[in-house]
């Protein structure tokens, strides 16, 4: 009896036996850095600086370790911050550079996905400082806790996605208190409670992490109308109220 190739009897729709790498990261195998700054103000481009780093690594739910400096912002902090955030300019008098820190930080987070309470201004400073030294930014994937929120927080269980109000709402034993390492510490725990809820939905890999914060919700979805008559090109524009008056103009 002739022999016969096992090739054959292998249905030619089968392929290679998939890697984890196509199956997704699972998310327990994650070392996570989760980051928050204090600053003096709302734009490194604009001259803030800053004034704090706190940030958690954390895998598997255990946290591994933990970075806290104050930094010398080398410029006054408005009366303002100091009344907010408790960081007074004696505070920071002798404490590093950012230029000091900024290496000592990254090496901290090496190798994590970075997490964040409003990822794009926490990241956005690290990164304008990174370029300030010169120094290539790491590869970083990022997660924003606050996209993450608005997908599956509603407004009967929170009013609004602030770290405060979803640390009390998921009963973080941290109160936030734009401190930047107790701030980090809730924004773990937060975090940490979001991806309990989305687990729920399907979301066990990072790569699942990503494609769920890029989804629009049903709530934008519904106001995509309210752009329809918005031009396209640079210009002002007005708001005005019932009466017709001009509260406010602004560009875009």
């Amino acid at each position: 009896m002739p022999s016969r190739s096992t090739a054959s009897l292998i249905p030619p729709q089968w392929g290679p036996q998939p890697s984890f790498e196509d199956l997704g990261r699972p998310l327990c195998d994650i070392t996570f850095c989760v980051v928050d700054l204090e600053t003096t103000g709302g734009s490194p481009s604009k001259g803030s600086m800053i004034t704090e780093i706190g940030a958690v690594k954390v895998r598997g739910g255990e946290v591994l370790g933990e970075f806290s400096t104050l930094v010398n912002p080398e410029q006054a902090i408005p009366p303002v911050i100091t009344a907010l955030t408790g960081i007074s300019e004696s505070m920071v008098a002798d404490a590093p550079t950012i230029h000091s820190v900024l290496p000592t930080f990254l090496e901290f987070a090496a190798g994590c996905v970075l997490v964040a309470h409003n990822a794009p201004f926490d990241v956005g400073f690290l990164k304008h400082f990174s370029a300030v030294a010169e120094r290539d930014w790491p590869p970083f994937e990022v997660v924003d806790t606050v996209t993450l929120a608005r997908r599956v927080v509603s407004r009967d269980e929170s009013p609004n996605c602030k770290l405060s109000s979803l640390a009390r709402l998921f009963g973080s034993p941290t109160t936030p208190d734009h401190r930047a390492l107790s701030d980090a510490r809730a924004t773990v725990d937060v975090f940490h409670a979001l991806l309990a809820r989305v687990g729920n939905l399907g979301v066990h890999t990072l790569e699942d992490v990503h494609t769920f914060s890029a989804r629009v919700s049903d709530a934008q979805r519904k106001k995509r109308h309210l752009a329809d008559a918005v031009p396209s090109a640079p210009g002002v524009y007005l708001f005005h109220d019932d009466a017709d008056r001009v509260l406010y103009v602004g560009t875009s």
